[in-house]
């Protein structure tokens, strides 16, 4: 079977000059000028952005760059965008990477993509980031800083098909290239200096000894120019080949390629023969001799692959026509027959704690909420209710602006058609021409889909949500980086206009109790969607409204128009009333151990793949933690697979979104990048749902933690994500329906099996609540790492707390992830007062990277008083339950079903308080009859309901009232 593998070759020659010994495209020494030794040892002028000044340097001069002087721009000339090098020595000026500053050193970006070497302003992280589109995906690589001003550092980042690499002083960290997104084409001109991008500063940086290469150079090359060894040769060797392929699911095409690794061996001396084979078969003799071309050779298999079997590509290499040595590379056709186009947790009906969709006129009840959809002149919706209250201070309402022609009257509208799982609307809509469908689910979210051509095209399209004032008090919204204060927590202040961007896939209005959250998952059928005012908040007296000015004068809707939006009020579900009783570990009392991957043989296979590496020693794993009374709730991913696993190579054309994770420690222990995967990929939901299942069944799983549940986006055609503009450019989607089907199908399928699981979507930053609605709990506050220090709130507000980080307005139970650095964990001021902002807010925490024990007396308070079987009273509410004269004090409380309450008094800023605090005995039940510090039950003096107490710094006071 081997032999008739290997019917066709195809030498696919990329246009790289050969390489001897490595030499730069560019060198820019600035010891002299600006200019560069460009190309075949030209002089290439540089053109000046700014002023930018020549100063002593590490050798000679160095280019001095920042805001206050400047940036230089060379042509790409020779330059090529599918494998390069760019080094360079850097030195801080008068900053730390722990500033919150871009400091971007080299930047090539245009429409074909980009390519960047520069350090995150976020974190400590020095970034080799590539990408194929500038609006993303991207592929990044990371290493860490540990710079002090003054200092000069070697950095480096590397680029070709096989992937992306950062160094810092001749390192990188970990092992694994991060698989690229490559630019197409390069930009006419690359600047280098230290530019800080759209984040003021007034810091600079020293830049000297520039060099790029048009070849990716290996890891010991980088570690030789570190060390000044620029006439650095390295020999070809197998340890640093490399050998690849991919598969088409649909084609059954195998394509390999094998490189060396940047060995500085002349083509001419090189050659390769390679093959697929059965497992452990020899390389057929016959397999044709292919020369090296530029460092690599790719070639084109074009069996049909997609029979299941065990395989290998076998790739040996020639120096000088004598064999040097042979790369094998395990080749699995995975079997699709199991699972192919399965129907697990697709069923049609009402998953719990959901009930059945009403239909009542034009009403349609789901749980605790209400859509009117009462018929009225360009209303798209009338009302909707959470909890009895009203969201909306008018009706949805589609306007479009017709020079000449005046229209009024109601349209009528179809009846509804249903189940108990959705009901559906069709109707008319103004202006005539134009088709309106509406579907509610029974999670309650309502997608709108208006589409067909005008019979007079409007100069103007706009949809006004205008939700009621007490209502908005907050917003969450998307934002394309993790920044939670400038997109959570208090609306912005004043009236008329006061929020705005282009396309964004969500926005959610809401106060402590309920919400309306609106999403889209593009702008493809938004011609204006790429104007700053495509998306506009508008305050005015009486509401606030969310506009979504969709067409304005001078563009036009396309002629397939079908415009799709949804709207979810929020909460989406019952918050269990005994939901406190969950605990992970290593909490006090804990119930839940999320099992965590890692490469020892009692873990998982591939990293965050439902499959046991030794499945005796996993079954005995999961046999213990039930007999010590613990959940086992395995880590997997829903949104992102193995590349280790058989499935990727044959299924990554049609699974990959794009980015994958190579840098996190845990999934480089592996040895294989984690992939993110498209949920309208051909067939990945039915595989992953499958898997999960079998995985479940076989061990007893308890529940599941899914990791990276967020509203990836993607411009991935063959994968069903992106959109072509124009007939050329390809534009991002985010697919958060497709998300939100493969949710529920997988919790469908999880409480199936077991109804009392547990299962958390762990995501930062982003409440996707139509896709968070299909797990029980939700872990945040991954953004806080390398930013938090002593308190968080030195990086958020209260208000931007309370809009995203307490479950009771979304529905889910809240956990809070705390990301204390080593040396501030180990502290117990930062940890207590953690406790006390998770306390004053009712969110549950994991107790890790922190002071466990200061976050296990906490809990051991808490059960003491009996907190799980409580009600919760904020100090935000209407009435709280007390309130005090202390400065950045806040009281909550827990309330039990006897005579008892738990206030929390807790002290969020950095002074020690002392001061009166009044009881409100109404709100809680009576005359304050006694009240005892706790836990230690020493009574207090209380005269009318008031006692003094004083507050320590990042810390609480527990009172027992009765």
């Amino acid at each position: 079977m081997s032999r008739q593998f290997v019917l066709s070759l195809v030498l696919v020659i990329l246009a790289i000059p050969a390489v001897a010994q490595v030499k730069p495209v560019y060198t820019i020494s600035f010891d002299k000028d600006f200019s560069a030794l460009g190309p075949n040892g030209a002089t290439v002028a540089a053109t000046p952005e700014g002023k930018p000044e020549l100063v002593p340097g590490k050798f000679g001069q160095a280019l001095k760059s920042g805001p206050g002087t400047g940036y230089l721009r060379f042509p790409t000339t020779g330059l090529r965008p599918d494998s390069g090098t760019v080094e360079m020595w850097v030195c801080p000026l008068d900053w730390k990477p722990a500033d919150q500053e871009f400091h971007v050193f080299f930047d090539a970006r245009g429409d074909n993509g980009a390519l960047y070497l520069y350090k995150y302003y976020q974190g400590v992280n020095l970034l080799m980031l590539s990408c194929s589109n500038p609006t993303g995906p991207y592929s990044s690589s990371l290493a860490p800083l540990n710079w002090q001003p003054g200092e000069w550092h070697h950095i480096a980042g590397v680029w070709s098909a096989y992937g992306v690499r950062v160094f810092a002083d001749g390192k990188q960290v970990g092992s694994l290239m991060t698989e690229p997104q490559l630019p197409s084409k390069l930009p006419k001109t690359f600047m280098i200096g230290d530019n800080p991008w759209h984040i003021a500063r007034k810091t600079s940086s020293l830049v000297d000894e520039v060099r790029i290469y048009d070849r990716a150079l290996s890891p010991a090359h980088i570690a030789a120019h570190f060390a000044g060894n620029y006439d650095f040769v390295r020999p070809l060797d197998a340890k640093n080949t490399v050998l690849r392929y991919d598969l088409d699911a649909v084609t059954g095409v195998v394509t390999a390629s094998v490189s060396t690794g940047g060995a500085d061996t002349p083509d001419a001396e090189l050659t390769a023969q390679v093959a697929q084979v059965t497992k452990g078969a020899p390389l057929p003799a016959e397999a044709p001799v292919l020369p090296f071309v530029r460092d690599q050779v790719t070639v084109r298999l074009s069996p049909d692959a997609r029979k299941p079997g065990d395989f290998e590509v076998v790739a040996k290499f020639l120096q000088q026509g004598h064999p040097a040595f042979e790369l094998r590379k395990e080749l699995i056709v995975p079997d699709t027959t199991g699972w192919r186009g399965n129907k697990l947790g697709t069923e049609d009906k009402v998953l719990p704690p959901w009930t059945p969709v009403k239909v009542a006129g034009n009403k349609v009840d789901v749980w605790d909420r209400e859509y009117d959809f009462k018929p009225g002149y360009q209303h798209l919706l009338t009302q909707v209710t959470s909890g009895r209250q009203p969201l909306l201070a008018g009706p949805v309402i589609l306007s479009a602006t017709v020079p000449g022609v005046v229209h009024s009257g109601e349209l009528p509208m179809s009846r509804w058609s249903g189940a108990d799982t959705r009901a559906t609307l069709d109707g008319g809509l103004f202006p005539n021409g134009l088709h309106l469908q509406v579907t509610v689910e029974y999670d309650g979210l309502a997608k709108f889909e208006l589409s067909g051509k005008p019979a007079e095209m409007p100069e103007a399209l706009t949809i006004d949500i205008p939700v009621r004032p007490e209502i908005a008090l907050y917003r969450h919204r998307f934002s394309a980086v993790w920044d939670t204060g400038k997109v959570t927590g208090n609306l912005p202040a004043g009236e008329g206009v006061i929020d705005h961007d282009k396309f964004i896939p969500y926005y959610w209005l809401g106060n402590n109790d309920r919400g309306l959250f609106w999403m889209c998952e593009s702008d493809e059928m938004w011609p204006n969607g790429q104007s700053p005012d495509a998306l506009q908040v508008v305050r005015e007296k009486d509401c606030v409204i969310l506009r979504l000015n969709l067409l304005t004068k001078g563009q036009k809707l396309p002629d397939n128009w079908k415009f799709v939006f949804a709207l979810q009020a929020t909460p989406v579900k019952p918050t269990p009333a005994d939901w406190r009783k969950w605990r992970m570990l290593p909490g006090r009392g804990a119930n839940i151990n999320i099992l965590w991957p890692g490469p020892g043989r009692n873990s998982i296979r591939y990293f965050g793949y439902p499959q046991a590496s030794d499945p005796a020693l996993y079954s005995q794993t999961i046999q213990k933690l039930h007999e010590a009374k613990t959940l086992a709730v395995p880590y997997l991913c829903l949104s992102f697979i193995s590349a280790a696993c058989p499935e990727w190579p044959f299924f990554r054309k049609y699974w990959s979104m794009g980015p994958v994770d190579s840098s996190s420690s845990d999934v480089a222990a592996y040895g294989a990048g984690f992939a993110m995967a498209s949920p309208v990929g051909k067939d990945y939901s039915d595989f992953i749902v499958w898997k999960t299942a079998e995985f479940i069944k076989q061990y007893h799983i308890d529940g599941l933690y899914h990791d990276n549940t967020h509203p990836y986006s993607s411009t991935n055609l063959d994968a069903g994500c992106g959109y072509t503009r124009g007939g050329k450019k390809v534009c991002q989607t985010f697919p958060i329906l497709g998300f939100r089907d493969l949710y529920r199908r997988m919790y469908s399928v999880m409480k199936a099996i077991k109804p009392d699981s547990f299962t958390m979507a762990h995501m930062s930053g982003k409440m996707t609540i139509p896709i968070l609605a299909y797990d029980d709990s939700y872990l945040d506050g991954e953004h806080f790492r390398g930013v938090v220090k002593n308190s968080y709130m030195d990086v958020m507000s209260l208000d931007t707390f309370r809009a995203e980080f307490m479950g009771h307005q979304w529905g889910i139970m809240p956990f809070f992830l705390p990301e204390f650095d080593q040396e501030h964990a180990a502290q117990v001021e930062p940890t207590r007062g953690l406790m006390a902002l998770l306390m004053l807010h009712d969110v549950a925490p994991w107790p890790i990277w922190c002071n466990t024990k200061v976050m296990n007396e906490a809990l051991a308070a808490l059960d003491d008083f009996g907190y799980v079987d409580s009600t919760f009273i904020g100090y935000y509410e209407n009435i709280p339950p007390a309130v005090t004269n202390m400065k950045d004090v806040y009281i909550s409380a827990y309330k039990r079903l006897d005579t008892r309450t738990l206030l929390v008094v807790a002290n969020v800023s950095k002074e020690d308080r002392e001061g009166e605090v009044t009881i409100n005995g109404a709100r809680l039940r009576g005359t304050v009859k006694q009240v005892v510090n706790w836990p230690g039950k020493e009574p207090m003096e209380v005269r009318e309901g008031k006692v003094n107490l004083s507050v320590p710094r990042l810390g609480y006071r527990l009172l027992l009232v009765q």
